[in-house]
């Protein structure tokens, strides 16, 4: 895991991707996460030979599904025990062409997501977003600046 700077965070895995009913492949994942959209990782799925997907996963999302199955409807996220592999988690992204299955190792994944939660911890990226709208707000050309009385 490589931190970019103080409010970046970059993570790289081996994993597996099945993509709409294809032959599952080994890929390798990158994940993304940013304290300027702290809500979110962007997930980078590449298979040799055949470029790239890119998906942004909610990171609560991907929290819960380290120890349950989580989501409704396009996008879930589970832990899987395989016989004679280690934990990993299945993210499973649903679109109009079917399902994409992405298998990674679960450690890898909850050791990206404790670092993320360092830099921005849960339930304080709403309070980050107030704070940054309000600053918007204030440094906002077009706008009287505040009286100071």
């Amino acid at each position: 895991m490589i931190p970019d700077s103080d409010s970046q965070l970059e993570g790289i895995t081996r994993g597996f991707v099945t993509l709409y009913g294809g032959e599952r492949e080994r890929c390798d994942i990158m994940l993304r996460y940013s304290t300027d959209d702290p809500l979110v990782v962007g997930l980078i799925v590449s298979r040799p030979g055949h470029g790239s997907a890119h998906w942004v996963i909610s990171r609560d999302l991907l929290s819960a599904g380290l120890t349950g199955t989580a989501g409704i409807g396009h996008v879930t996220v589970e832990p899987v025990a395989e016989q004679s592999e280690p934990l990993a988690v299945l993210l499973r992204v649903r679109d109009e062409r079917g399902d994409a299955r992405i298998h990674m190792d679960h450690q890898a994944l909850l050791l990206y997501l404790e670092r993320s939660h360092a830099m921005m911890p849960f339930g304080s990226e709403a309070q980050s977003r107030q704070a940054d709208a309000e600053l918007d707000q204030l440094l906002d050309e077009g706008q009287d600046p505040p009286v100071v009385r």
